[in-house]
């Protein structure tokens, strides 16, 4: 079944994870100039990118259309008179796939692993389009995700399973496996309070979150939940945040070896 979008999406948790990713690019010395959005989170990513970047080239990529539509049509809704004639907007590419050329110097991923199902390949292809040098930033959900929520359904025998909710260190190896180097991984929790059922499940599209997951009894689920909810009016629900970045490794080709040229006024100790 195909899920789409809620008609007035909440945006905040991507807000919130491109937020936190926006603080950590404090750590690069030269500004990118073309940046690869894998993946279209309303406007959080583009803006904040936008107002660090100003110079900066921008595509977007998403296969998702809904999610694609979302973003433009809140850029469009913010632009002023000027920004309007001159068509300041980030192309959209209507694909996961990015190019595999090597030309982009970032490539910026918020919640882009949550709808695609090989994790590896998605990062040998966000490798694959990334100069020598480049680098990747990007967030994600791990598997204690929805931790209260999956117990509940537990007790009432509802199987669901998550396989796209990924551990952190298994990133960090996929990473290390597809030519980044020193690449960094991090969680930390987070726990929301819920009154409806309906706004939970809501975020949770919105978020990509309940698209993961696999029911053997969708209709079911929702329903433990419903009642759930009608004899506990508030509920609160972590989510696993991961985060990570890494350089692209440069490559050598085969048969061939680096030279390192030094100075006269370097001394060299054997």
């Amino acid at each position: 079944m195909m899920i789409t979008l809620p008609n007035h999406p909440d945006w905040f948790l991507q807000a919130h994870l491109a937020a936190t990713l926006d603080e950590r690019l404090t750590i690069l010395k030269q500004p990118p100039h073309k940046i690869f959005l894998a993946a279209a989170d309303g406007n959080e990513s583009y803006r904040l990118l936008k107002i660090r970047y100003p110079h900066a080239q921008f595509q977007e990529f998403d296969s998702r259309t809904d999610y694609l539509a979302a973003a433009q049509s809140l850029r469009k809704a913010k632009q002023n008179w000027w920004q309007k004639i001159s068509g300041d907007l980030p192309v959209q590419i209507h694909s996961d796939q990015l190019p595999d050329n090597a030309m982009a110097d970032m490539v910026w991923s918020n919640l882009g692993l949550v709808h695609q199902d090989n994790p590896r390949q998605v990062i040998k292809n966000w490798a694959s389009a990334l100069k020598p040098d480049g680098v990747l930033f990007f967030s994600h959900f791990g598997p204690d995700t929805l931790k209260e929520v999956m117990t509940l359904w537990r007790k009432h025998d509802i199987i669901v399973k998550a396989q796209r909710l990924l551990d952190m260190h298994d990133l960090g190896d996929m990473l290390l496996h597809n030519g980044f180097y020193d690449p960094v991984t991090d969680m930390n929790m987070l726990t929301l309070q819920y009154t409806t059922v309906e706004r939970f499940i809501d975020d949770m599209i919105t978020a990509g979150i309940w698209q993961t997951l696999q029911f053997d009894n969708e209709i079911e689920a929702v329903r433990i939940l419903a009642d759930s909810w009608q004899h506990q009016p508030v509920h609160h629900v972590t989510l696993e945040l991961l985060y990570g970045h890494g350089v692209k490794k440069q490559t050598i080709p085969d048969h061939t070896s680096t030279i390192q040229f030094y100075s006269p006024s370097q001394s060299v100790k054997s």
